[in-house]
């Protein structure tokens, strides 16, 4: 009879029954509360097992998808938040397949923005849920306290969207996308919390009943007319979000959820009370259209950015593109710099006065032809004549090209010297002076690496950075002095300092259960 539940003798098929705990009258397994006395039904006692694993120990908090404990896994032997759907949100085997193909989707997403999940499964009518217990407050909780700052505003923007990037690159929609979905957790760091796990949405985003499940003050239009939802919807969602975070209250708020439903499909958001430059990035996330919204977590993070450092917009799609973006661009200005060099080779000869020095003899081949280096101008230096290329149709007076010193002047071409130059002794020419050199800049060292394994785990962040949890891959930087931090909520933040040489890749290996300070309990 654990948690007040029992199969009735007599009753037709043995229908399982819920007693109340306060007045013990009888109740249907999906009755929510008492009929007699209003108790809760729902609730599983402390010290409860559900899935003959998860010890129930206390009750965070309870929403219309179900409710979140506080339970200790003796698998991973730590303290967990575990989910209990309610039984009538999503019922039959199909809901059961889909939660399990949501569970192994979302276990792939590995962010410092996203709450962790481990596990998924059902136990009678009971769906349940297993993820990282993460410490701290809501966003929802921090709004109603008062309103933020800008600062603190932006980071949490932030945040929120490289959190809801990485859902997204999993093949994940969160569909429930709210500050109350946003924890800020001790360390300060925004954590995303229950994306769409709890959500019946394989082929769609309605109910048994045919409504629209979701938060009506954040469902985009789509999800209000009960259609499936995509990462755009999240994108809306996030929309509200950032409205509010900025503004202290929702867009769209009207008496009734329907209303309010209303009011996302109709009704313009208004931009008007945001901040002049965010209002561009708003106004794309609470497009009506899906398809003028950004595509996803990603670039809308990236448009964040681009706003907070004062950068126009990313154009839609830019950064899945940005690296073939950059290429044609150094290949345009490449075809630039080739057609500079072409043309200044080519152009017309340019008249020099009769008094102009006669032209210096080619090298024979085989030998090497003297410049004149820019440092000491009379001073000659020695070039091998293989380096140097004559450039067809080169002549006295032009231009040289970019890639060296001029080579002889072709036979074909006319002469630009008067007919009776003053001649000058061969012995006693001076050497022509070479072009001065196109100034390159120093390329740039070449970048080390850095891998780190940590034992058991650890969130890294380089240089205030968060990188990941590992077992991460290995991290491209620059040479030089790096700072490292290892965080684990069962030790204390463990940093390192760590210098990497060009090309090299440096191994950082940590036990925090020998090189690490435990918390105190």
């Amino acid at each position: 009879m654990e948690g007040g539940v029992f199969a009735a003798p007599g009753a037709p098929g043995y229908a399982a029954l819920v007693l109340c705990p306060l007045c013990g009258a009888a109740h249907d397994e999906h009755a929510a509360a008492c009929s007699s006395c209003g108790a809760d039904l729902t609730a599983i006692a402390p010290g409860s097992l559900v899935a003959g694993r998860y010890e129930i120990r206390s009750l965070l908090g309870r929403g219309g998808m179900g409710s979140v404990y506080r339970a200790f896994d003796p698998v991973l032997d730590e303290e967990v938040a575990l989910k209990i759907q309610r039984a009538e949100t999503s019922p039959g085997a199909e809901a059961e397949r889909r939660l399990r193909t949501e569970v192994k989707l979302a276990r792939q997403v590995s962010h410092p923005n996203v709450c962790r999940l481990h596990d998924g499964g059902q136990e009678g009518t009971r769906r349940w849920i297993s993820m990282e217990l993460v410490e701290g407050v809501t966003v929802a909780a921090r709004l109603h306290k008062g309103p933020l700052d800008a600062e603190e505003a932006w980071t949490i923007a932030l945040q929120a969207a490289e959190g809801l990037g990485a859902v997204h690159r999993a093949g994940v929609v969160h569909r429930d996308l709210k500050t109350l979905n946003l924890m800020v957790d001790r360390s300060g760091r925004v954590r995303l919390m229950d994306f769409g796990i709890a959500r019946p949405a394989a082929g769609g985003e309605t109910g048994g009943s045919g409504y629209a499940l979701g938060s009506p003050e954040y469902m985009s239009p789509e999800q209000a007319r009960g259609r499936p939802a995509d990462a755009r919807s999240d994108v809306y969602s996030l929309g509200v979000v950032l409205f509010e975070l900025f503004t202290g209250r929702v867009p769209f708020r009207a008496e009734t959820p329907v209303a309010t439903l209303l009011e996302h499909l109709e009704k313009p958001p208004p931009i008007e009370r945001l901040p002049g430059a965010l209002r561009p990035v708003v106004a794309r996330a609470l497009a009506k259209d899906p398809k003028k919204r950004f595509a996803g977590g990603d670039e809308m993070a990236e448009a964040l950015r681009a706003t907070r450092e004062g950068r126009p917009l990313p154009s839609p799609g830019s950064r899945a593109t940005w690296p073939r973006a950059a290429l044609v661009g150094a290949l345009s200005i490449l075809g630039v710099m080739v057609a500079s060099v072409v043309l200044r080779d080519t152009r017309p000869p340019v008249p020099v006065p009769s008094f102009a020095p006669a032209p210096v003899p080619s090298p024979s081949p085989g030998s090497s032809s003297i410049e004149v280096s820019p440092e000491s101008p009379g001073k000659p230096r020695a070039t091998p004549a293989a380096l140097v290329t004559p450039t067809a149709g080169a002549r006295r007076g032009a231009s040289p090209p970019l890639t060296g010193p001029a080579g002889p002047a072709s036979s074909s071409a006319p002469a630009l010297v008067a007919a009776e130059p003053i001649p000058l002794p061969a012995e006693a020419a001076p050497p022509t002076p070479a072009p001065p050199e196109p100034v390159l800049s120093a390329a740039p060292p070449a970048e080390g690496a850095l891998l780190v394994v940590v034992r058991p785990w650890a969130d890294v962040s380089v240089d205030g950075l968060p990188r990941g949890q590992t077992p991460l891959g290995r991290m491209a930087l620059p040479p030089g002095a790096h700072q490292v931090l290892l965080t684990h909520p069962d030790y204390q933040p463990y940093p390192r300092r760590v210098t990497l040489r060009p090309g090299e890749t440096l191994r950082l290996v940590v036990d925090l259960r020998t090189d690490g300070v435990r918390r105190r309990p």
